[in-house]
C-alpha cells in the first residue's frame, strides 16, 4: 500500500483516486488508508485496479532484532471507486481479494495445516467505504474524512498463510498538503494522519494510527514521482513476550502489537484515457511486525457523470 499526492499543478483526472494510492499493505488491514488531500470538481470519478505482491522475508522481533526462516508471500488485488457529488464531497469504496502462502524454509511457528500445507490460502478479504469533506484545495489542501471497513467474509485469521484479521474498523483520518510555490510549483509536501478504532478481542484495546508523510514532484503533466514514508504504531494489544494463554496465542495476528516503518516510492503516468502507477516499499524497522518489501502496480479509468 502506497502514496503519491498530486496537487493543482496537476490534470483533473490524477487528482482523483490514483493519485492517491494504498498506504499500507493490503493483508494489514481494510483497504482504505491513502492520501488524498486534494480533491476531485464535482461529477469526476475513477474505477481502478490494483495489484499487489508482498514478500514477508523475516520477521521483527519485540526488541527489534531479526528473525529469518519464517517466509511467507501474499498477493491481492483491490477494486476501488472514487466518485464526487461536489467539489468538497466525495466518496470511496473498495473491495480486496488476497491470496497468502508461508514457504519456510523453517516449519511453521505454530504447526497450522494453513501454513505447513505451504499452499496458497485465497478469498476476499475486506470492503471499505470512505467519506470525504474538502476544506481547503487550493496551494494548500486539507480534507478530513471517515471510513468504515469490515471483513468481506468470516475468513481465517491465525497462522503466516492468514490473509487479514477479520476485524471491523471505524478510521478517522485528517489530509494535509502544500504546494511549494517558493521553489517551484512541481513541487508538493503532503501528509496524512489515520486513526483507527478497532473491534476489541479478549477485551484489549487494539486501535492504531497510521501517518503518512509524502513528497512529490511533477515533471510533466503526465509524468510524476513521490517517496513515501509509512510509520503504524498500535495504541494497545500484546508483545510477542506477554503472550500467556492458548486462548491468546490462538488470537495472535489479531492482538499482537505491531508497530512499523516503511519507506517507498511512486511513478505514476496519465495516458489519454487511463491512469498507470507504480510503487515499491521496503519494510524498514519495527517490533512484532514483519520484515519485507511490497510491490504494486494499479490502472484508473477515469469518468464524469
Amino acid at each position: 500500500m502506497t502514496g503519491i499526492i498530486c496537487g493543482p499543478v496537476t490534470t483533473l483526472r490524477r487528482q482523483l483516486g490514483f493519485c492517491s494510492i494504498f498506504v499500507l499493505v493490503l493483508t494489514t488491514c481494510a483497504p482504505t488508508a491513502s492520501a488524498q488531500a486534494w480533491v476531485p470538481p464535482a461529477k469526476v470519478g475513477s474505477l481502478g485496479l490494483l495489484l499487489q505482491n508482498v514478500d514477508h522475508t523475516g520477521h521483527f522481533l519485540a526488541d527489534g532484532s531479526n528473525l529469518r526462516g519464517y517466509d511467507s508471500v501474499s498477493r491481492a488485488a483491490m477494486l476501488r471507486f472514487d466518485y464526487a457529488f461536489t467539489n468538497r464531497l466525495s466518496i470511496s469504496a473498495a473491495a480486496a481479494y488476497v491470496g497468502a502462502k508461508y514457504i519456510g524454509p523453517e516449519p511453521s511457528f505454530f504447526g497450522l495445516e494453513i501454513d505447513d500445507c505451504h499452499c496458497w490460502n485465497t478469498d476476499w478479504q475486506d470492503g471499505s467505504v470512505t467519506v470525504r469533506y474538502n476544506i481547503f484545495n487550493d496551494a494548500f489542501a486539507l480534507t478530513p474524512s471517515i471510513s468504515y471497513g469490515a471483513p468481506l467474509i468470516n475468513y481465517p485469521y491465525f497462522g503466516e498463510a492468514a490473509i487479514g484479521r477479520n476485524l471491523d474498523e471505524l478510521r478517522l483520518a485528517i489530509d494535509m498538503g502544500g504546494r511549494l510555490d517558493a521553489i517551484t510549483p512541481k513541487l508538493s509536501v503532503a501528509g496524512l494522519y489515520s486513526y483507527a478504532i478497532v473491534e476489541e478481542v479478549l477485551d484489549l484495546d487494539l486501535d492504531r494510527s497510521n501517518v503518512l508523510v509524502n513528497v512529490s514532484y511533477q515533471f510533466t503533466r503526465r509524468l510524476s514521482a513521490s517517496v513515501d514514508f509509512y510509520l503504524q504504531r498500535t495504541h494497545g494489544g500484546l508483545r510477542s513476550t506477554e503472550f500467556e494463554t492458548d486462548e491468546q496465542w490462538e488470537q495472535y495476528d489479531r492482538i499482537i502489537k505491531d508497530d512499523s516503518f516503511h519507506i517507498g516510492g511512486t511513478l505514476a503516468y496519465s495516458f489519454n484515457r487511463i491512469d498507470v502507477f507504480a510503487s515499491y516499499i521496503e519494510f524498514v524497522d519495527g517490533t512484532d511486525t514483519h520484515d519485507g518489501r511490497a510491490v504494486t502496480i494499479g490502472l484508473g479509468w477515469p469518468f464524469e457523470f
